[in-house]
């Protein structure tokens, strides 16, 4: 999990061109309607652009394809070039700040920090293309590291703070994790305790000099907090970069290129095992620059993956309620955006619902020692395959629908849950709905929905399946409701449906 890094964004931002000319896309916004309309009349008969340094006043697309046309180029740097640039301007600006915790740093200090966190990661044995995990919850020093890491070359792994033994044990092998920085221990998190538990040679190792039979790649462990057997202290980090590797970190700096990995996330696995979307430079950067200019100091909802960088479309201030509660915001800038239908892969018609597939400088770099799984959801030419079910608006707001894994298809007909969900919703008893596509020998699949009820109401499945009648499509009218009062989730909060189909399947004895 990775904490949100407050000055990225006003600090990537302050680079481009728009700072200085900001008001004069905004009141673009408020564009005479006439004017509109006649704009409107002679754009070409198929347009597929849409312009986004203002917000979208003009029902452009005519396809369920959308780009974002920018008239801001895209930055191509490292993060610490950003950061020197930044520092060269305002260099007493404070950059971070934890209050909890009695941190501000300006920019200045910041990168003085940086520098010696990194040397200090040389002088330990790391180097170029290691992998050094971050196991923690929300701190300095994570931003710390992720700063120090990509300056020394070093890609930092991303580990979720909840993963439990088990779970932290798989994502650093599959990584093949040279080196992990943790607290002691946060909250009922006791993370030297779980080390300790996968790697119980530490309490006779040398520090640097890790021999583990789980974690053979796995050599250096640094804590923040405290002093323990076979490990790095914070402090010895930040004493160790003496002249010499001040100097090697120099010399390295000709050596990064702004798409080397810097970065790897751990997708939250829904349906199988967390995979290892792995980030360059130029995707964060860039990332955090655009939806920077899009965002100001204003929070509005966006959508995007961790594959994406995450984000792909966000909104504005001056968006619609409804757009702002029904929609996931309109096309980023240099995105592009299609909505197909899951089976062929064709195009839908605009304002149809398909899977939403994305391409453009967002893009992971791959999936980590994952070659099947990366063909997998990036095509050949470059769009990666989302997984979600959406519609495009002419004015390339996206709306979200639910998830491809979640489809079922009942007879020969694609039923999308979220729409079935989103209707039970609706029902005065109902607090919440989950819907899932459960084995039918004649119809392949039916629909089931586990409802969750209002405390103190009763219902019965026959009065919910009144309450669709007339309503939705025949076909999308659940077959089968169960009450429950629980669903089986990740350990990030999201539904795993797969278990939740085992589950309705066992009960209704369709197994």
């Amino acid at each position: 999990m990775m904490p949100k890094v407050a000055f990225c964004s006003q600090t990537l931002r302050n680079l481009s061109p728009l700072s200085k000319n900001r008001n004069v896309f905004w009141r673009q916004w408020t564009r005479h309607p006439a004017a509109a309309a006649a704009a409107a009349a002679a754009l070409p008969a198929r347009s597929r652009y849409i312009h986004v340094d203002s917000p979208p006043l003009i029902p452009t697309l005519t396809t369920s394809y959308a780009h974002g046309t920018s008239s801001v180029s895209l930055l191509h740097a490292t993060i610490p070039e950003v950061l020197l640039s930044t520092v060269e301007r305002v260099p007493d600006r404070e950059a971070v700040a934890f209050l909890k915790d009695g941190v501000r740093k300006t920019f200045a200090q910041f990168q003085e920090d940086v520098d010696q966190a990194a040397a200090g990661l040389l002088a330990i044995g790391l180097k170029k293309g290691d992998r050094l995990g971050m196991w923690g919850p929300n701190i300095y020093e994570w931003v710390l590291f992720q700063f120090a890491t990509a300056k020394a070359g070093i890609i930092l792994v991303s580990v979720n703070p909840a993963y439990q033994v088990r779970e932290v044990e798989q994502a650093l092998r599959k990584v093949s994790c040279n080196a992990i920085v943790c607290p002691t221990q946060f909250v009922t998190q006791k993370y030297c305790g779980m080390l300790r538990e996968i790697c119980p040679e530490l309490d006779t190792s040398v520090p640097g000099n890790l021999k583990s039979k789980r974690l053979p790649d796995l050599h250096s462990v640094i804590v923040l907090d405290s002093r323990q057997p076979g490990t790095f202290h914070f402090d010895d980090i930040m004493q160790a970069g003496d002249s010499r590797y001040k100097q090697e970190l120099q010399d390295l700096q000709k050596k990064l290129c702004f798409d080397d990995p810097i970065n790897i996330q751990f997708t939250s696995g829904t349906t199988g095992a967390p995979k290892g979307a792995t980030l360059s430079h130029r995707n964060i950067i860039n990332d955090a620059y655009y939806v920077g200019r899009r965002f100001g100091y204003h929070w509005k909802i966006g959508y995007g993956t961790t594959e994406n960088s995450p984000v792909t479309f966000c909104g504005t201030p001056l968006d619609s309620m409804e757009r702002k509660c029904e929609t996931a915001g309109y096309i980023l800038d240099h995105v592009e955006a299609k909505v197909v239908n899951p089976t062929s892969g064709q195009m839908v018609p605009l304002g149809e619902l398909g899977e939403v597939m994305i391409r453009g400088f967002c893009v992971m770099l791959e999936y980590w020692n994952d070659e099947a799984k990366t063909a997998e959801c990036i095509s050949k030419d470059g769009w990666y395959k989302t997984g979600d079910i959406g519609r495009l608006d002419a004015y390339s707001y996206l709306r979200i629908e639910g998830r491809i894994k979640d489809m079922l298809i009942r007879g020969g007909e694609n039923i999308y849950p979220a729409e079935i969900e989103q209707f039970l919703h609706t029902h005065p008893k109902v607090k919440e709905a989950q819907v899932v596509g459960v084995k039918d020998e004649r119809m392949g699949e039916e629909v089931c929905a586990c409802i969750k009820l209002v405390d103190g109401q009763e219902c019965t499945p026959e009065e919910i399946k009144t309450f669709c009648k007339n309503n939705i499509s025949h076909y999308k009218i659940p077959r089968y409701v169960l009450f429950v009062t629980s669903y089986p989730l990740t350990i990030t909060g999201k539904i795993q449906k797969n278990k939740l189909r085992e589950v309705a399947e066992e009960q209704l004895k369709l197994k």
